[in-house]
């Protein structure tokens, strides 16, 4: 868990993300914090784009450990099992655009 969170900057991801446009993302992808927010938390930004726009999500206050120093998480050793996408992507086909799930070490 990182200290204080601030706008610009970058941090590791302590679990994979996987989003409905089936763009994955492992722990320890390095991602930019972009806005913050008293209600809605803080906006992370990743290496990616959707549509032509930064591919970017509100996470709540409550998901303040999903962000951890640069360098300090190892990225898996073993690739997302399959069933776990297949079970990811079956919840996500039900979501609205840009929905996205974290996957916790416990389910990569």
């Amino acid at each position: 868990m990182v200290e204080a969170i601030r706008i610009g900057g970058e941090y590791d991801t302590t679990y994979g993300t996987l989003w409905k446009d089936g763009a994955y993302f492992p722990r320890g992808t390095r991602v930019s914090v972009v806005g913050m927010h008293v209600e809605q938390g803080f906006c992370v930004r990743f290496p990616a784009e959707g549509d032509g726009e930064p591919l970017e999500t509100w996470e709540d206050w409550s998901e303040v450990d999903f962000l951890a120093d640069p360098g300090s998480i190892e990225t898996p050793k073993r690739p997302l099992s399959r069933a776990v996408l297949a079970e990811a992507r079956d919840v996500l086909s039900e979501a609205e655009d840009g929905s996205h799930l974290h996957l916790h070490d416990d389910e990569e």
